[in-house]
């Protein structure tokens, strides 16, 4: 009962500083913001800062306080509305929602293995499609380097995403809507989601 007063609270008080968003729920691998996938318009704001206390490895700043009636949404839901997209990454007890600004919509990869032991290269042709036009954070981690070797001129990024409905891997292949390829060197679920360290090998 006590939790059911706090979302009802604030949803009061986003009705009040909010705007309207859709709440997205994933049914499977591919746009999670399809229409079908809609759940309920609800208004909402959101406050930077909502780590809640504690230091989550790789998110820093990227989290914000989500005000909006909770009982409407779950952890890996998104918020959409026609200037920003969010996403839930943790909806715990008698705490604000936390939540991640999306920047970028990425594409994920997987290389099929080579049956004869030939080349194992990425081949756009056969590589299986693990998520398609997912909202994501992008966040540069060292900056790209001009005049460098081809294989270390592109920068590192850290890929935050929500709970998916399948486990990314190294050695992923990631597009994103800016025409930028990304390899995969290592994913980690964490308690707010998935977050992935990437290298940019082309665009």
């Amino acid at each position: 009962m006590l939790q059911d007063r706090v979302s009802r609270g604030m949803g009061v008080a986003a009705r009040r500083t909010g705007i309207p968003y859709v709440v997205s729920r994933p049914r499977g691998a591919a746009q999670p913001l399809a229409a079908g996938n809609r759940v309920i318009k609800l208004c909402a704001t959101f406050q930077p800062g909502g780590d809640g206390g504690r230091a989550t490895p790789g998110y820093g700043g990227l989290l914000w306080h989500g005000i909006f009636d909770s009982s409407y949404t779950m952890a890996g839901d998104y918020l959409s509305s026609c200037d920003a997209i969010y996403f839930v990454a943790a909806q715990l007890p008698l705490v604000p929602v936390q939540c991640v600004l999306t920047n970028r919509t990425i594409d994920v990869l997987r290389p099929t293995s080579p049956n004869d032991g030939g080349y194992s290269g990425m081949v756009a042709e056969t590589a299986e499609i693990v998520l398609a036009e997912w909202p994501a954070c992008l966040q540069t981690l060292h900056a790209s380097t001009k005049g460098a070797p081809p294989d270390s001129r592109f920068g590192s990024w850290a890929i935050i995403l929500p709970r998916l409905p399948c486990d990314p891997q190294a050695a992923d292949i990631i597009s994103d809507d800016m025409g930028r390829t990304f390899a995969t060197a290592a994913a980690e679920e964490t308690e707010l989601g998935w977050r992935l360290t990437v290298r940019q090998i082309a665009g």
